[in-house]
């Protein structure tokens, strides 16, 4: 009878529980910054810089996701999977992804020379998304519709100085290119990280909270054309 190999039940233990410490829910990827947050949805801002990847990261929630800085080509790993390339997306481009009741795990990794960044949402809904019908506004189109989210692209061009809507649902205005003033209801709270209604949008990714219920308008800066991404949280 030969030797009894013992297995090494201690190191099989320690790479389990490094496996399992490696993956991170997405709010704690330093690559995803959370900029705001309330109990119907989280705002945040993601930045990968040339050649960098991302944690080993899950999503939980119904997601949209807008490029504000186009060129970068990414690739994406899934758990045991090959790397799968995924083509540069342009400014203002828009993705929505439904991970409610289905959770993501993934790496992301910058293939590209330039960074690459979204602005991206998150509903925190567990279900039971809000109804209703979509707006319709001078220069707003409806261009997304999910069962969490509804968005449209808002354009401000020479002859049309400003446009109005008001929101049935919590919404956020996101500047793409141009300078615009989102007037609204003025912020009534301290807090630097929540304009609310009334800001002037005057650099690419600026963004602005309307709340559902108060005239909206978009009043175009300056002679260039203008261009927003409004996403509604159902």
């Amino acid at each position: 009878m030969g030797p009894v190999r013992f297995q090494p039940v201690g190191i099989v233990i320690i790479l389990v529980a490094t496996a399992v410490a490696a993956q991170v829910p997405v709010t704690q990827e330093p690559r995803h910054r959370v900029v705001f947050e309330t109990p119907e949805f989280r705002i945040l801002d993601v930045r990968i810089p040339p050649g960098e990847t991302t944690l080993d990261h899950t999503h939980e929630h119904d997601m949209v996701t807008v490029s504000m800085a186009g060129g970068a080509p990414t690739r994406t790993q899934l758990p045991g999977q090959a790397w799968t390339p995924v083509p540069a997306r342009l400014p203002g481009d828009v993705v929505v992804e439904e991970h409610t009741g289905k959770s993501d795990r993934h790496l992301l990794q910058n293939v590209g020379d330039v960074p690459y960044q979204v602005f991206a949402v998150e509903n925190l809904r567990p279900g039971n998304w809000t109804p209703g019908a979509s707006l319709s506004a001078g220069g707003t189109t409806l261009t997304r519709e999910s069962r969490a989210f509804r968005i449209y692209d808002v354009r401000l061009v020479p002859g049309m100085t400003q446009t109005f809507h008001v929101h049935a649902v919590p919404a956020i205005a996101v500047l793409i290119s141009g300078r615009a003033m989102s007037a609204g209801a003025e912020n009534k709270t301290a807090d630097p990280s929540a304009p609310i209604g009334l800001k002037q949008l005057v650099q690419a990714g600026e963004w602005v909270l309307v709340p559902p219920g108060e005239s909206h308008y978009l009043v175009r800066l300056g002679t260039g054309d203008v261009r927003l991404v409004e996403i509604e949280v159902r």
